[in-house]
């Protein structure tokens, strides 16, 4: 019988973590979450300055095949000097104001950070002040799917998207990296 304890009491004393165990454990988590939460944090923001990127090319395809199915002509100007907005005009003359990036907020704008050249659309060296690359800062799309050709310039400050049109009404989208236009 007392065997049988002893070997109770023993067998008790090695189950389990020791602190220092835990204290190891704790540490390597903390190293990963310092490591990952900037990433995580970087990751979704380029998410968001991607993902309006993609909904205002949408916004424009949608626009064009609006106005091929109305035969009608439709303006869109970019507000200046806030940036974060622009405004559809319709043949009609009624307008609406939309928010660059919709519901993704952050610093998305309109506008380029230290880029330099542009999209094949493209007509001026660099964004202009109001990053557009439009005659007139305004691009028309037309009841024949044409548009005037220029490119949409897209940031937060960090990263550079860019939505080109062309004179045919193709729209597409880029990326700035590494010194140029992907």
């Amino acid at each position: 019988m007392r065997k049988d304890l002893k070997r109770k009491a023993v067998s008790k004393r090695h189950s389990g973590f020791t602190l220092v165990e835990l204290m190891v454990v704790i540490v390597i988590i903390g190293i990963i979450m310092i490591i990952a939460i900037p990433n995580f944090a970087r990751i979704q923001q380029e998410a968001r300055l991607r993902g309006a990127c993609q909904r205002i090319a949408q916004h424009l395809k949608q626009i064009r095949e609006r106005a091929i199915s109305t035969n009608g002509t439709f303006q869109i100007t970019i507000h200046s000097p806030d940036q974060y907005h622009y405004t559809l005009t319709r043949p009609d003359s009624t307008s609406q104001v939309f928010k660059l990036g919709g519901e993704a907020g952050g610093r998305i704008r309109f506008g380029g950070t230290g880029v330099a050249g542009q999209p094949p659309e493209g007509n001026m060296a660099a964004p202009g002040v109001n990053g557009n690359d439009f005659p007139s800062s305004a691009l028309f799309l037309d009841g024949r799917g044409g548009a005037t050709n220029g490119v949409l310039y897209i940031t937060d400050g960090r990263g550079n998207y860019a939505v080109g049109i062309t004179r045919l009404g193709k729209i597409a989208t880029y990326y700035f990296y590494g010194g140029n236009w992907n």
